[in-house]
C-alpha cells in the first residue's frame, strides 16, 4: 500500500461530516471525477502558478474509505474540480434558494462589457467588483438597496483569443434591475446597452446560477491555456455574492467529507482508489460504481 494511500486513510477515519449519497450520485461523481481529470492534467503540463493546485485537483477523491455504508474521501476544494463543484453546488442552492424564490418581481440580470486580451483579465475583474460595490452603495444611501445575489462568470472566445467577464444577478424588482444597468453603462461606457438583460426569472432560473463559473469547454473543445488565464484572474475572489440578503452558506466545502450510501454492500472496511474511469477495491479491483464514459464524453478529450 503506497504512502499516499496511508496518510490519506489517516486523515479520512473518523470524520463525523456524513450526507446522503445514492448509488447514482455516486456514478454521477465518477463522470464528474473522470471529466475533471481529462481537464486537469494538461492544465498542469502548463507548469503555471496554479500548478500546486492542479495537482491537489488531481488527487480529490483519489481515495475512497468505506466503513459500513459510509464512505469518506478528501477533497481539493477548487472551483473548477467538477467532483467539488457539484458539492457547492448544491449546498448554495439549499443555503439561498429558500431565500431568493421569495423575493418579489425577482429579475435576471446579465451586466457585461467588451471582451479584454488575457493579459487584462485580473485587472478588468477586479475593476468590475469596484464598479458593484459602489454601485450598490450609492443604490443603499438613495433607500433603493439591491436586494439579491451577483455571480461573476467569464467565458473564451477562440477565435478572437479574447475574455468575456460578467455578471449574472438574481435582484428584487423590475426598477431596481432597470437602473442597474444604467448606472453599470454610466461607468462602462463602451459597453453596449443590448448585451445587458434583464428578464424576470423563475425558481429554476434561480437554481441555474449556481452551477458554473467558466464554461470548462467550447463548442466541444478544451483549450487549457485559456483556462489557466481565467482560473488565475480569479483565484481567490468571490464567485458568489448575496446583496443585501444574509450569507447563508460558504463557497468553500470542507476539506474531508463523509456519505453515507445505503445501495452499497456494507463492508467492516474497504478502499477505493480511482483508476481512469472508476474507483477500484484494493485487494480484489472490483469497482465502485461500474462507471465507463460514452463515446460523447471520450470525444471531449479525444476530438475527430
Amino acid at each position: 500500500m503506497g504512502t499516499y494511500i496511508l496518510d490519506t486513510l489517516a486523515q479520512l477515519r473518523n470524520s463525523g461530516d456524513n450526507q446522503a449519497l445514492t448509488r447514482a450520485k455516486l456514478s454521477k461523481k465518477a463522470r464528474k471525477k473522470y471529466i475533471t481529470m481529462g481537464v486537469v492534467n494538461p492544465l498542469i503540463n502548463l507548469h503555471s502558478k496554479l500548478e500546486p493546485s492542479y495537482h491537489r485537483t488531481r488527487d480529490c477523491a483519489k481515495v475512497m474509505v468505506q466503513e459500513g455504508k459510509k464512505l469518506t474521501a478528501k477533497y481539493c476544494n477548487n472551483r473548477w474540480c467538477l467532483v467539488c463543484n457539484g458539492i457547492r453546488t448544491m449546498r448554495l442552492i439549499k443555503g439561498y434558494l429558500p431565500t431568493l424564490i421569495t423575493l418579489p418581481d425577482r429579475q435576471f440580470v446579465t451586466l457585461t462589457i467588451p471582451n479584454v486580451e488575457g493579459k487584462k483579465l485580473e485587472f478588468t475583474i477586479r475593476l468590475m467588483g469596484v464598479v458593484l460595490r459602489r454601485i450598490s452603495g450609492r443604490f443603499l444611501k438613495a433607500g433603493t438597496p439591491i436586494i439579491g445575489i451577483r455571480k461573476l462568470e467569464c467565458t473564451y472566445n477562440p477565435i478572437l483569443n479574447t475574455y468575456h467577464p460578467h455578471y449574472h444577478l438574481i435582484v428584487s424588482g423590475g426598477d431596481v434591475a432597470v437602473k442597474l444597468v444604467d448606472a453599470w453603462l454610466d461607468v462602462f461606457g463602451d459597453a453596449v446597452r443590448e448585451a445587458q438583460h434583464i428578464t424576470p426569472t423563475t425558481d429554476n432560473g434561480v437554481s441555474e446560477l449556481f452551477k458554473y463559473f467558466t464554461k470548462i469547454f467550447v463548442k466541444g473543445r478544451l483549450y487549457p491555456d485559456a483556462l489557466d488565464v481565467i482560473f488565475t484572474a480569479m483565484y481567490g475572489k468571490r464567485v458568489f455574492q448575496p446583496m443585501g440578503i444574509r450569507k447563508d452558506v460558504s463557497e468553500d466545502i470542507e476539506g474531508i467529507i463523509s456519505e453515507l450510501c445505503d445501495d452499497i454492500p456494507f463492508t467492516e472496511l474497504q478502499l477505493w482508489v480511482w483508476d481512469d474511469t472508476d474507483w477500484f477495491a484494493m485487494g480484489s479491483g472490483e469497482p465502485l460504481t461500474h462507471y465507463h464514459p460514452s463515446p460523447k464524453v471520450q470525444a471531449l478529450f479525444n476530438p475527430p
